[in-house]
């Protein structure tokens, strides 16, 4: 399945369930820049340049979004 294929299916559940679009957006935000983050073993550069994004901003944005610990890659043994 595309990605455009994925997110309307999302996308579709999330109107379905009369979830709000600033809700959906703050969620999909929040978990983009964890696993970002995570990949990158906590390194916030590395996570900022996945992301498109500068260093400074990836920090205003984890702590708009309230994420708090260390962010760190999880292993999947």
């Amino acid at each position: 399945m595309t990605l455009d294929g994925q997110l309307q299916r999302i996308i579709d559940e999330l109107v379905s369930k009369g979830i709000p679009l600033e809700t959906a957006r703050k969620e999909f935000e929040r978990k983009y820049v964890v696993t970002a983050v995570t990949r990158a073993s906590g390194n916030m550069g590395a996570a900022a340049r996945s992301l498109g994004i500068h260093r400074n901003t990836l920090r205003a944005k984890i702590s708009l979004l309230r994420l708090k610990g260390p962010l760190k890659r999880r292993d999947h043994a």
